[in-house]
């Protein structure tokens, strides 16, 4: 009984979220916690960006902490194509292959829970290719999305996806290092309910070495993504929202070049100071500036700390921030995070090769950090332990073997990211942290 009333409740979630029209979007998130980055406690995570052909797919990860039934939808040309349901025992971590579902390239979905705190993220594999992300679970009036570039040898797409039955129009904004870019085919985008629209901006915008994305809603509600290819590999962030703290525990994963963007798309200028965790300990303000109003800065931090290490960025205002690293061959993005927790959710740890769980413990205390692996039936294996000790960060590979997802805990708060590697290729991606748990 228990179960089917799950399953009526999502399947009334589903009418109402895709039947509907479109709920008044949130204000672009200016407060220290940006939701999109946030483990949800509504009914669904929407994913932007999923790619699928005969030699590349996708999976969608669910991940959550109680028992939950799930479903997977799928939107194109106006009309749901596909859903997928499923239940599952929690703590645990779904994958659903987009291969197995629409095996037509890009497709965009929407995952629904039944029970809260979840999270959702996608994995992108292929011969020479590897890319992660989370899936927003808010709707925003303003989205902003740096770290972009169109250098030669490079391609980026900015996709807007509209998994509601209205349709959606909105002003993209760009600017780069030369400034603002007028671009008369970006003034007013429309995207129609139940829809995408992949907009290539290494053709609108060619040979720019840093180009930083804001998206307006004029009408309706739609998420973006931006996706960065070089080489076969490939790189893929969504919405991050603006802080005046980021923290990014993977700067360097040894061997990339890595560089932090960051826009003020403000009105007033912004002070700012970037400080370096290592397995070695804390160094305070290693890069420091101003941001005008509504511009953009790349740093190369490359080689500011000792070895490996992670990023925090603070700020006298509200700034969004994304984390790029590549070699010309590889690439790897990811946003930050804005809060330290006790609690984590990793969608996808553990979906392709090596998977490297990083801590970043900014406190002043040693912090005892628990860590176990999930697929679709539950915890695998025994929970590990480690402690990390105060102002230094600690990287945990692992070599999981059909896991999905990676649910972390520690004796004080700490901030969480994680890389997989795999054939060559690298992705970044940001924890999810469960507040209030």
């Amino acid at each position: 009984m228990k179960r089917m009333l799950s399953l009526l409740l999502v399947a009334a979630l589903g009418v109402l979220a895709w039947a509907l029209p479109a709920p008044e979007p949130e204000e672009s998130p200016t407060t220290t916690v940006p939701p999109a980055v946030v483990a949800t406690t509504s009914s669904h995570s929407t994913c932007p960006w999923a790619f699928s052909d005969g030699a590349v797919d996708t999976f969608f990860v669910a991940q959550t902490d109680e028992d939950a039934d799930l479903r997977f939808t799928f939107p194109v040309g106006g009309e749901i194509r596909r859903t997928v349901e499923e239940s599952q025992i929690g703590p645990a971590a779904a994958a659903l292959s987009l291969a197995g579902v629409l095996n037509q390239g890009v497709s965009p979905a929407v995952v629904e829970f039944s029970s809260s705190p979840s999270a959702a993220g996608i994995v992108e594999t292929g011969e020479g290719v590897i890319a992660a992300d989370v899936c927003p679970s808010a709707s925003s009036k303003i989205w902003h999305l740096p770290g972009g570039s169109t250098l030669e040898g490079q391609t980026l797409r900015l996709v807007l996806f509209n998994p509601f039955s209205d349709d959606a129009r909105a002003s993209v904004a760009v600017t780069s290092e030369a400034g603002f870019e007028p671009v008369p085919a970006l003034e007013s985008v429309s995207v129609p309910g139940r829809s995408w629209k992949v907009i290539d901006l290494s053709e609108l915008l060619p040979l720019r070495e840093r180009l930083s994305v804001s998206v307006d809603m004029k009408q309706g509600v739609v998420t973006p993504a931006m996706v960065l290819s070089e080489g076969d590999d490939e790189a893929v962030w969504t919405n991050e929202g603006q802080a005046d703290q980021w923290d990014f525990p993977v700067a360097d994963a040894g061997g990339l070049m890595p560089r932090l963007s960051i826009s003020n798309d403000g009105t007033t200028p912004v002070d700012y100071e970037i400080d370096g965790y290592s397995t070695t300990g804390t160094e305070i303000a290693l890069l420091s500036g101003t941001l005008e109003g509504r511009s953009q800065v790349q740093l190369d931090v490359s080689g500011i700390a000792e070895g490996v290490f992670g990023l925090r960025l603070r700020a006298s205002g509200p700034v969004a921030a994304t984390l790029i690293a590549d070699d010309g061959v590889r690439v790897a993005a990811t946003a930050g995070v804005t809060v330290s927790a006790t609690r984590w959710m990793l969608p996808g740890f553990g979906m392709a090769g090596i998977s490297t769980l990083w801590v970043m413990n900014a406190g002043v205390e040693t912090t005892t950090v628990t860590y176990r692996l999930l697929d679709a039936g539950g915890a695998l294996g025994d929970v590990e332990k480690v402690a990390v000790l105060p102002g230094r960060i600690l990287a945990v590979p692992t070599v999981p073997i059909g896991a999905s997802g990676l649910v972390v805990e520690a004796s004080h708060p700490i901030s969480v990211a994680w890389t997989m590697e795999r054939d060559g290729a690298i992705a970044y991606a940001s924890g999810v942290p469960m507040t209030g748990q």
